[in-house]
């Protein structure tokens, strides 16, 4: 059976179907009583398509269109049960798609999306079991100087950070002299990301470094690094508050959308029954 639409046929297709009414257009396939027309066709196709592949699409929709309603009617002759079931799977599908739908709406509409720091604070606290690193996590400083710094020796006496006024002299001329200079004494990063900074750190293993050594001066060919490892937490230990918060977040606006939900479906079949718009039999 040849399904290839005449090109004229195809033409005026393109051309009229924002015209015509689908109940005055003749079909362009039936199988039994069911007809596909031109109208059933216009959603299906993507945009952006040129004419040829347009024409190519048209063909072999209509080609596959014909032939899943000749197996479906197949099916219906040799296998009436199973179809039947199917049936009702779609009916029960179909139901819960558009309830679904309508709570995805009802949910969008109220949601509260802003979140405090003692909501985050308060989740995490009481759920610090769910939180657990998969990598050792520091805190620490490092500085690159450029050999030819004339400061090395200011470097190596202020990286130790005894005390707060080594921060600010050690600050002061990494300004100057640092080709990049790292502190944070509130921020965790990950001990991978301090050696993609500092890869020469490669040569100690991670766990000897972290624990025993802590301070180490490397050297490159062109820069001197400067390292203090000042506090740090295991692998498998308890994740930092930072590095969860974003998860945190999400929880919460989880648990907020299942809570509208919920009042949805409750409010919905409360309002039915006072209304009398269900009934229930025993």
């Amino acid at each position: 059976m040849n399904l290839r639409l005449p090109l004229a046929i195809t033409i005026t297709f393109f051309t009229f179907f924002c015209c015509e009414e689908k109940n005055s257009e003749p079909p362009l396939a039936k199988v039994g009583e069911i007809q596909l027309t031109k109208t059933d066709l216009i959603s299906e196709i993507p945009l952006n398509l040129d004419p040829e592949d347009s024409l190519v699409f048209v063909e072999n929709y209509i080609h596959n269109w014909i032939v899943d309603h000749l197996i479906t009617k197949k099916a219906e002759e040799l296998i009436p049960n199973e179809v039947r079931e199917v049936e009702k799977k779609m009916k029960k599908y179909k139901l819960s798609l558009i309830s679904h739908e309508f709570e995805q709406f009802y949910v969008n509409k109220r949601l509260d999306t802003n979140i405090n720091s003692f909501e985050i604070q308060d989740y995490y606290n009481n759920h610090l079991d769910d939180f657990v690193l998969n990598d050792y996590v520091v805190k620490c400083l490092y500085v690159k100087v450029p050999k030819n710094s004339k400061k090395i020796k200011e470097f190596k006496k202020y990286y130790h950070i005894y005390n707060e006024s080594m921060i600010d002299d050690l600050m002061s001329i990494a300004q100057k002299e640092a080709n990049s200079f790292y502190y944070n004494p509130d921020e965790w990063i990950y001990y991978d990301d301090l050696l993609k900074q500092v890869p020469q750190l490669e040569k100690f293993t991670k766990i000897y470094f972290i624990k025993k050594k802590k301070k180490v001066i490397l050297e490159s060919e062109e820069e001197i690094f400067f390292v203090n490892i000042y506090d740090y937490l295991i692998k498998d230990g308890t994740s930092p508050m930072s590095f969860e918060k974003e998860k945190i977040k999400s929880i919460i606006l989880n648990q907020r959308a299942n809570q509208l939900r919920k009042k949805l479906r409750l409010d919905v079949y409360e309002d039915a029954l006072k209304n009398k718009k269900i009934d229930k039999f025993s």
